[in-house]
C-alpha cells in the first residue's frame, strides 16, 4: 500500500469505526430500554447480555481462521450487515427468541468488527500505537455519543433508537466494502497462537487484556451499585461512568506519539492503576469528589490499556502472525468480561459486593509484578517484517 492510499483509507477506516461504535453505544441504552418495554424483567435483560457475551467468546477462536481466508475489510462489512440485522430484529419483533437472535448476532459482529479493524489498521503501516490508538478514539467518540442519542430517541419511542443505529451501521458496513484491500493473511507463516503466547512481551500483553475486560465489566456491573450505595443518585451514576470513558479517550491523545520501546512500561503501569483504582472504589468514603478522581485516574488507565495491549502484541508478531495475535488479544479480554461478574456474583455468598471486587482486582493486579519480565523461550524471528 503506498502513502498516498493509506492516507486516503485512513479517515474511511475511523468513520466506519464511528458509525459501528456509535450503533453500540446506542444498543448499551436501547437495548435494556426496549427489553423491559417490552414486558420483560432485570433478569431477561442480564441473561441477553450473557448471551452477547458468550457469542463475542467463542467467535473470537474462529477469528484467525477468518483472516487468514478473507480480507479483513470484508470480515468489516460482514460485522457491520450482523449488527444490522440484530437491529432488524430488535424493531421489528417483542418476541424473546427473537431477542436472542439479535444478541448472538450483535455478539458476534463485535468480535469479528473490532479484530478485523485493529487488524486492518496495523497493516495501513507507520507506527502500530497510533494507528490503534486513532482506530480507539473513533470508537470512543461513537459510543460517548450514542447512549445519550439513543436516551433522547427512547423519548419518541423505544424501536426509534434502534432504527437510528441501524442506519448507522448500515452506513459504516457500505463504508467498509471501500476500504483498500489487503490480503487475507497467510497462516501457513505463522507460528500459531500458543508459540506466540511464548514470544517476550506477549504475556505482559494477554494480562493487561484480562485487566482491561475486568474494569469494563465491573464498570457496567457492579460500580454503579457500589455508587448507589453509597447514596449517588442514579443521574450521576451514568455521569461518572461517562467521565471515566472520556477520560480514556483523552488519555489517548496523549499517546500516539510513544515510542516503542516505552510500551510495556507504561502497559504494566496502567494495568495496576486499573486494578488500584477498583480497590479504591470499593472501599472509598461515601464522597462524589473522591469517586470523580478515582474514575478518573481508572479511565485513563484504562485507555492506555485498550490501546496499548493490542498493539504490545503486534509488535512482538511478525506480518502473518498478527491474526492470531490480535484475535489472541481479544479472547483474553472477552473472558475476563464474561467470567469477572459471574466470579463477583459467586462470592456474594461469602463476603460483600466491596470485598468481592477487591478481591479480584488484587488478584488480577499480581501477576502485572512478573510477567513480562522473564527471559522469552521464544524471540521474534529477525526476518520478520514489522507492520
Amino acid at each position: 500500500m503506498t502513502a498516498a492510499t493509506r492516507a486516503s483509507d485512513r479517515p474511511l477506516a475511523l468513520f466506519v469505526a464511528f458509525g459501528f461504535a456509535l450503533s453500540l453505544g446506542i444498543a448499551t441504552v436501547a437495548v435494556p430500554l426496549l427489553v423491559l418495554g417490552s414486558g420483560f424483567d432485570a433478569a431477561v435483560v442480564g441473561f441477553l447480555v450473557a448471551v452477547s457475551a458468550a457469542t463475542q467468546l467463542a467467535t473470537r477462536f474462529a477469528l484467525p481462521w477468518l483472516l487468514g481466508r478473507l480480507p479483513d475489510r470484508l470480515l468489516i462489512s460482514v460485522a457491520g450487515t450482523f449488527m444490522f440485522a440484530g437491529f432488524v430484529l430488535f424493531a421489528s419483533s417483542a418476541l424473546l427468541p427473537a431477542f436472542v437472535a439479535a444478541q448472538m448476532a450483535q455478539g458476534a459482529a463485535r468480535a469479528i468488527f473490532w479484530t478485523s479493524s485493529q487488524t486492518h489498521a496495523i497493516r495501513s503501516g507507520g507506527s502500530p500505537v497510533r494507528r490503534l490508538v486513532d482506530l480507539n478514539l473513533a470508537g470512543n467518540a461513537g459510543t460517548l455519543t450514542g447512549p445519550v442519542l439513543a436516551g433522547v430517541l427512547a423519548g419518541v419511542g423505544f424501536t426509534v433508537p434502534m432504527l437510528v443505529a441501524g442506519v448507522a451501521v448500515g452506513l459504516s458496513a457500505a463504508g467498509a466494502v471501500a476500504m483498500h484491500r489487503l490480503p487475507p493473511y497467510d497462516r501457513r507463516r505463522s507460528a500459531g497462537s500458543w508459540q506466540l503466547m511464548r514470544r517476550k512481551g506477549v504475556d505482559l500483553a494477554l494480562w493487561t487484556n484480562v485487566a482491561g475486560g475486568v474494569w469494563w465489566s465491573i464498570i457496567g456491573s457492579y460500580v454503579p451499585v457500589i455508587l448507589l450505595g453509597a447514596g449517588i443518585v442514579p443521574a450521576l451514576v451514568g455521569l461518572l461512568v461517562t467521565i471515566s470513558e472520556g477520560s480514556g479517550a483523552a488519555a489517548l491523545l496523549l499517546l500516539r506519539r510513544l515510542r516503542s520501546d516505552l510500551v510495556p512500561r507504561v502497559l504494566r503501569t496502567a494495568a495496576i492503576v486499573e486494578m488500584a483504582m477498583l480497590v479504591g472504589i470499593a472501599f472509598a468514603p461515601p464522597l462524589f469528589a473522591a469517586y470523580v478522581t478515582l474514575l478518573i485516574l481508572g479511565g485513563v488507565a484504562a485507555g492506555c490499556v485498550t490501546s496499548l495491549g493490542p498493539a504490545l502484541v503486534a509488535l512482538a508478531a511478525t506480518e502473518h502472525e498478527q491474526a492470531d495475535g490480535i484475535a489472541l488479544s481479544g479472547v483474553f479480554r472477552s473472558t475476563a468480561q464474561l467470567a469477572a461478574p459471574a466470579l463477583v456474583g459467586a462470592l456474594l455468598a461469602v463476603v460483600s459486593i466491596p470485598v468481592a471486587v477487591a478481591g479480584i482486582a488484587v488478584a488480577i493486579a499480581l501477576p502485572g509484578a512478573v510477567l513480562g519480565r522473564r527471559p522469552s523461550t521464544r524471540e521474534r524471528p529477525a526476518t520478520s517484517v514489522a507492520p
